[in-house]
């Protein structure tokens, strides 16, 4: 009995370790299949977050690349001349729109407008917008933001024959010649005011600039430009209101003189207008503006007005490897005049025009070559060295127009980033009704070769040697020489 007891001791002993043991070990098997979860779960997190790390590395690469651009466009930059007094920063290119052209959608105004920024000296646009300010200020509480424009030029000069005029005019030459002089002009100086403030579909702009072109001895403020705008990239769409140049110039065929008035030729008034500008497919302008008619001057006539310029203008931006675009541009005229005597009568002025710019890349990458020609009837003080717009026929008692055929040209190029040179001609041949006196004015010629260097961003210096002839009817002439330098420093 004892000895069966102890079996049955013993064998109860047996089955307890038996449990004891299967507990533990089902207890360790369920503890390892949770870590393995646990295991699983932080490496699917790991998963994701190398994802996600891989995803960061790839957008910091991009940054760094474009980074890297800005800084290259930045270099290039800061190597390249600036404030030139017409085009070359101006006209440096905007982003080409090649799929644009492809596809021939309609391009936005403001990327016409930047392909071409025009005249920093006369911040407006005969195209569709000019917004280039040294300094924008954004006013508090509003949308406007205010740009700053300046410039202090001093040039000194030197005339063979006493033109006594900042502006070398070939039209005041004098047949008989005078004395030599030497006159010192701060008159270039320059402050304008801009503005822009987004509005639907599009933004206002305004401009006011003055200069001191008054008097030479006596400089004197003087409006050259003051208007508003509203442009639509959405529409296509540009309307201008108020004082800006007119239609007819084309900013972009402008050659750079250090003279401030430019090459005889040029169109060269700023008058009230109010324009419409609307882009085509492609890289293409239309504008049609109706302008004051009282930019007209007659001999021995009074002027009056009646109905107002129109004026129409083509703008094709080829952005070739040469012709970088090229602009037709027509004026139509209502002339009228008084001769005194109470005798009215009016005519039909006109006027057709072309102008381009050539790039030369044979004879340097920046090197170019600008043409402007114009003809027609009866618009000779829109011009440069041009006559009046007509004369009374004191036979007929009738206003007779002047015939006006002109043109310029110049050849820009570049000696380094910093040097430049530029050779201007111009020229204008009037015919002239019979009746009118022998000192009438017939032609004149203008040139001009210069070198300039902008040691600074900023600031341009140059030298300039000018030469005009001025011609009249009976064929009797005068000529003239002028010595320039100039100093120009943009704020």
């Amino acid at each position: 009995m004892e000895a069966y007891c102890s079996r049955v001791l013993a064998a109860v002993g047996s089955l307890c370790f038996f449990f004891s043991v299967s507990f533990v070990y089902g207890q360790e098997i369920q503890s390892v299949e949770d870590l393995q979860r646990v295991i699983e779960a932080q490496q699917k997190m790991l998963e994701e977050q190398q994802k996600k790390l891989d995803a960061q590395q790839k957008q910091l690469n991009e940054q760094a690349e474009f980074m890297q651009k800005l800084q290259n466009q930045l270099e290039t930059l800061m190597a390249s001349p600036e404030g030139q007094t017409t085009t070359e920063l101006a006209e440096a290119p905007a982003v080409k729109p090649t799929d644009r052209q492809e596809k021939k959608e309609k391009v936005v105004l403001s990327e016409l407008s930047d392909a071409g920024k025009h005249d920093r000296q006369s911040p407006t646009s005969a195209n569709v917008t000019y917004f280039d300010p040294t300094k924008v200020i954004n006013i508090p509480g509003t949308k406007t933001s205010i740009g700053l424009h300046g410039l202090a030029e001093f040039q000194i000069f030197h005339d063979s024959v006493g033109l006594n005029n900042n502006r070398f005019d070939t039209a005041s030459i004098p047949i008989d010649g005078g004395p030599s002089q030497t006159k010192f002009s701060v008159n270039p100086t320059q402050l304008a005011i801009s503005s822009t403030m987004p509005v639907t579909d599009g933004r206002l702009n305004t401009m006011v600039s003055i200069d001191f072109n008054g008097e030479l001895d006596s400089p004197e403020p003087r409006l050259r430009i003051a208007y508003g705008e509203y442009v639509s990239d959405m529409s296509g769409i540009g309307l201008l209101g108020g004082q800006a140049y007119a239609t007819s110039l084309d900013l972009r065929a402008v050659p750079e003189t250090l003279d401030f008035a430019m090459p005889a030729g040029l169109w060269q008034t700023r008058q009230p207008l109010f324009r419409f500008t609307k882009s085509m497919i492609g890289d293409t302008l239309i504008e049609a503006a109706l302008e004051t008619p009282e930019n007209a001057t007659y001999i021995e006539a009074d002027r009056m007005t009646r109905w107002p310029d129109l004026s129409i203008a083509g703008t094709w931006l080829t952005d070739g490897t040469y012709f970088k675009h090229l602009r037709i541009s027509g004026l139509v005229r209502d002339l009228r005049a008084e001769d005194g005597s109470g005798n009215e009568d009016s005519a039909l002025g006109w006027a057709v025009g072309g102008s381009t710019k050539i790039d030369l890349p044979i004879l340097g990458p920046r090197d170019n070559f600008k043409f402007n020609i114009h003809y027609g009837d009866g618009y000779g003080t829109q011009i440069k060295g041009a006559p009046f717009e007509g004369a009374f026929n004191p036979v007929t008692l009738s206003l007779e127009t002047i015939g006006i055929f002109s043109f310029y040209t110049g050849l820009q190029h570049f000696w380094s980033n910093r040097f430049r040179s530029n050779l201007v001609y111009g020229y204008v041949d009037s015919d002239n009704p019979e009746f009118l006196d022998d000192e009438t004015l017939k032609s004149t010629n203008y040139a001009a070769a210069n070198l300039i260097w902008t040691p600074f961003s900023s600031v341009t210096l140059g030298v300039e040697y000018l030469w005009g002839r001025r011609e009249n009817k009976d064929g009797d002439a005068g000529t003239a020489n002028r010595l320039l330098f100039s100093s120009r420093f943009n704020f």
